[in-house]
């Protein structure tokens, strides 16, 4: 898998994630879901 393809698959999980993290109620999951998240956009920028 090339750098440009496991950004892109990246992508997906994250709007994935982004979707459900919009739809839960706040908690524990939700705060955990949205360090997920801000990791992954991380890992993208760089």
């Amino acid at each position: 898998m090339t750098a440009k393809q496991f950004n892109s698959f990246i992508r997906l999980v994250l709007d994935v994630i982004l979707e459900v993290i919009e739809k839960m109620q706040d908690g524990k999951e939700k705060e955990k879901l949205k360090r997920l998240a801000d990791n992954l956009q991380k890992a993208i920028e760089n």
